[in-house]
């Protein structure tokens, strides 16, 4: 989580991090990180619940449309340790530069790699797939288990 957060507030078009969870520790460590907690409800928070249904959630916190619904929404992947400000300052780039819905990240194969994805916030809410979308090429390694870790070229 320490990699992810620090690459966003690194990135040049981030305003704030939030980091959503139910597990008290992991809010507590986001905060120390500087990133703004907000607790997730419990049934939005086991193995079953769809990612896109706890992040439509959290961006409807009032905590985060405080100064106004988010034009464009990041989300980065904590289990992607390898994430950078740069490969996130070029997403946000392609998407302005190319005024894209959605930015994803791939390796060089064009395989997706969930290390972040970002969205625009009408867009978030669509029920079709995406539209005017784009990729940035980031060879970085999504981590379920110690030996994906292993993998990691130090």
């Amino acid at each position: 989580m320490a990699y992810t957060i620090e690459a966003c507030r690194q990135c040049g078009h981030v305003d704030e991090v939030y980091v959503s969870s139910d597990d008290p520790e992991v809010l507590e460590v986001a905060v120390r990180l500087g990133a703004v907690a907000l607790s997730r409800p419990s049934e939005l928070a086991d193995d079953a619940t769809p990612k896109m249904v706890a992040i439509r959630q959290a961006v409807k916190d009032p905590i985060v449309v405080a100064d106004g619904i988010p034009d464009i929404v990041l989300i980065p992947q904590a289990n992607s340790p390898q994430i950078t400000a740069d490969q996130l300052n070029r997403g946000f780039e392609l998407m302005l530069t190319h005024d894209l819905w959605e930015v994803m990240s791939a390796d060089s194969n064009g395989v997706q790699n969930a290390a972040f994805r970002m969205v625009r916030y009408h867009a978030l809410f669509n029920e079709f797939l995406s539209a005017h979308c784009g990729f940035v090429v980031a060879e970085n390694m999504d981590v379920h288990t110690l030996e994906d870790l292993e993998k990691i070229p130090v």
